[in-house]
């Protein structure tokens, strides 16, 4: 979930309804036996979610019943920062719907700071 989720973050996930959840939204769901997953959900497709990764350009299908909750909240740092507030959940659908461009924008940004340092000295 990188730029928007970082190592070290720590997610405050909350149990939810399916009819809770919305575009933009980060769920945590059950992908397989010994995997869980945090991603945002881009669409809702009958009884299935489209969620992805922030920075990956793959897909997935999650199924209603692997959901185990909802972001509601993460900290930083010591700081606490709400995720389901009325500006958040804006925030939250922005990036759902810039989604398809991150992984491009991330990489070109990436390649930049490298140019960028290697000028600099660093």
């Amino acid at each position: 979930m990188m730029p928007f989720i970082r190592d070290g973050d720590i997610v405050v996930v909350a149990t939810a309804e399916t009819t809770d959840i919305a575009v933009g939204d980060v769920i945590c769901y059950d992908a397989s036996p010994r995997s869980i997953v945090l991603h945002r959900v881009i669409a809702r497709a009958g009884d299935r979610f489209v969620a992805k990764g922030d920075a990956l350009g793959s897909r997935e299908l999650v199924q209603f019943t692997q959901l185990l909750g909802k972001a509601i909240g993460l900290e930083r740092q010591g700081t606490v920062r709400r995720l389901d507030t009325r500006v958040a959940r804006w925030r939250n659908r922005t990036i759902a719907a810039v989604s398809p461009l991150l992984p491009a924008l991330l990489f070109l940004a990436l390649r930049l700071r490298r140019v960028c340092g290697r000028r600099s000295g660093g």
